[in-house]
């Protein structure tokens, strides 16, 4: 099995999560639906910036990454205050 099918997977994992917790008052993120998409969004930057020609796409998978784990974040310290 490919690294790209992994992450792929876990993204769908994630949002199955996402949207088996959302109800009429819950309308906010899933920390863990967060947590898994931003797993698989790593697999598969990884898997393909091991390839000279989807470097660009890697970058791309890294940025939402990084949006994801900016979304975990800000969740985090909601729910602190």
């Amino acid at each position: 099995m490919s690294y790209s099918l992994i992450g792929l997977g876990l993204i769908i994992v994630g949002w199955l999560i996402q949207f088996l917790v959302m109800n009429k008052k819950k309308k906010g993120v899933n920390q863990v639906f967060v947590m898994v998409y931003a797993l698989g969004v790593l697999v598969l930057a990884w898997d393909l910036s091991s390839s000279e020609e989807t470097k660009l796409l890697g970058a791309a998978n890294l940025l939402s990454l990084t949006t994801a784990l900016m979304v975990l974040t800000k969740a985090r310290l909601m729910e602190k205050k």
